[in-house]
């Protein structure tokens, strides 16, 4: 214990030896920096403030392009809600036809019944209009009954002319209301034609203003990266070499998981805010629009919404180990394609210019693991 105790002490000293000789060394070379090497600096140091500032305008352009897509998505919404209202009057016009149809098909079956009534009484006067019985030949009772039909006759075919016409009159009606509802269900259908036209057109844009979103990221992020390159390069001209990059890296490194994305950890493993649970993975506070990587090489085993919790990947990095990141704004990346360490997965929101949070948890099997530990990967 006392043997580990003094190596511990030795390599502690050491490290702070060594630092004080980097920073010792930096403060000599900031003080014996000749002229051209400052004019150098001064020229590295304008050029990384450009960078940094073509970076920041593309992400502003990026941002203002996304508000644009949201608010294309919006007039879907709202396309999509006339469409429903539009389906439902249709519905209901529907509903009216096939009434009407009914309507007319009873109507028709009474005229029907009514027009044969009308045909047998029509014959039966006619064959006595034109072949009367002698009235030498016809019986008291027989004339009678021919007077007692004529009188009839007379009486009831005003009536039935009357009902008739009734009758007549509500098909016309009813013809008039389905001629009404055809056209008024051609309207309709051309309006749901038009708002289809309307709904492929903003898609249309919409995928093109995401491209153009993308591409703008892309180029914000090339030049985050020659800004970081150009900041480097100041460092070593100022002789501040990171210490880590002397000391080297471990080997343990390797098997670790990468962050998904640069940003803050405002949460970490195990941290319990408030009177909630421990958190089973780290949470990252990071720029709008920034790109999210894969912290490993993995298969996609899930990427999509999931409610509360927006768009999620899941990767499958073997050895029964998988990562689970939420809160990407937009996924690249397809179910059951393999990604390789630091791959693009996908972007953050774009929509704000606060800080957004990217979640990440290691599972292995159902239970949460430190992300920051190192994997097992000889185990099975």
């Amino acid at each position: 214990m006392l043997s580990s105790s003094r190596q511990l002490l030795l390599t502690g000293l050491a490290v702070f030896a060594l630092a004080g000789a980097v920073q010792s060394d930096a403060q000599q070379r900031l003080k014996d920096l000749s002229a051209a090497d400052q004019a150098a600096l001064d020229n590295l140091s304008a050029q990384r403030r450009a960078e940094e500032r073509k970076g920041d305008n593309q992400r502003r352009t990026a941002r203002q392009i996304a508000q644009e897509v949201e608010a294309l998505r919006q007039q879907i919404i709202d396309i999509s809600k006339k469409q429903g209202t539009g389906e439902q009057r249709s519905a209901i016009y529907r509903a009216k036809l096939e009434t009407l149809n009914q309507q007319e098909t009873d109507i028709t079956r009474r005229l029907s019944a009514e027009r044969a009534k009308q045909a047998r009484l029509l014959s039966a006067l006619q064959i006595y209009s034109r072949n009367p019985p002698p009235a030498l030949f016809v019986t008291p009772r027989k004339a009678n009954d021919a007077v007692m039909a004529a009188i009839i006759m007379r009486a009831i075919t005003p009536e039935l002319q009357k009902r008739t016409q009734v009758l007549v009159q509500q098909n016309s009606r009813l013809v008039n209301l389905r001629r009404q509802a055809a056209l008024q269900n051609e309207a309709l259908f051309i309006s749901e034609n038009d708002i289809s036209e309307q709904r492929s057109e903003i898609e249309r844009l919409i995928q093109q203003k995401m491209a153009l979103e993308d591409q703008l990221l892309g180029q914000a992020d090339q030049m985050d990266a020659r800004a970081a390159e150009l900041k480097a390069r100041e460092a070593r001209l100022r002789g501040d070499t990171p210490l880590k990059g002397l000391l080297g890296l471990s080997a343990s490194d390797t098997a670790r998981l990468q962050a998904p994305a640069v940003g803050e950890v405002v949460r970490a493993f195990g941290q319990v805010e408030g009177n909630g649970p421990a958190s089973r993975g780290i949470s990252y506070a990071v720029l709008p629009g920034s790109q999210v990587t894969a912290p490993a090489e993995g298969e996609v085993e899930f990427a999509g919404p999931v409610e509360s919790y927006g768009q999620v990947v899941i990767l499958n990095i073997g050895h029964n180990y998988r990562v689970v990141i939420t809160g990407i704004g937009r996924i690249y990346v397809d179910v059951g394609k393999t990604v390789g360490r630091h791959e693009p997965l996908g972007r953050m929101p774009n929509l704000s210019d606060k800080k957004t949070t990217l979640y990440m948890e290691l599972r292995r099997g159902e239970d949460p693991i430190n992300p920051t530990t190192p994997l097992q990967l000889s185990a099975n």
